[in-house]
């Protein structure tokens, strides 16, 4: 019962879009949407929103278009890149306790250094710009 209807599954989504990052963000945008509206019962502007976040979603997941799909996608993160990189960094912080990780102001590469030796002048590997920080 279940394998044939992964197989129908399957066979449905050939040639379809599918997920990627920008669905993944819109996805995690109508969650939080629809708790918002739990909380506000009578707000019909919320619920609008969620319910057009959410045929989004489904649109771009079935979408045949894949070319289209993929050039929202690279723009999305394009725009988005500055954001991801410094949650990046920070992530790598708060895992790594033997180095810090640093972004270089002129090319934004991400840059290593040990950590506890006070401040530091930096060298980017990438660009040779010189920059001082804390370690």
């Amino acid at each position: 019962m279940f394998n044939k209807l992964k197989r129908d599954l399957q066979r449905f989504m050939i040639g379809r879009y599918g997920n990627d990052q920008l669905n993944t963000f819109i996805y995690v945008i109508v969650i939080l949407i629809f708790f918002l509206t739990l909380f506000y019962r009578n707000n019909t502007v919320l619920a609008w929103i969620y319910f057009f976040g959410f045929a989004i979603l489904i649109l771009r997941s079935l979408s045949k278009n894949r070319a289209q799909r993929q050039k929202e996608n690279r723009i999305f993160l394009k725009l988005t890149k500055p954001f991801r990189s410094r949650f990046s960094i920070l992530r790598s912080n708060l895992k790594d306790k033997d180095h810090r990780y640093y972004i270089c102001p002129q090319c934004n590469a991400k840059v290593r250094i040990p950590s506890g030796h006070g401040k530091v002048a930096i060298t980017c590997p990438h660009c040779r710009h010189e920059f001082t920080k804390r370690s």
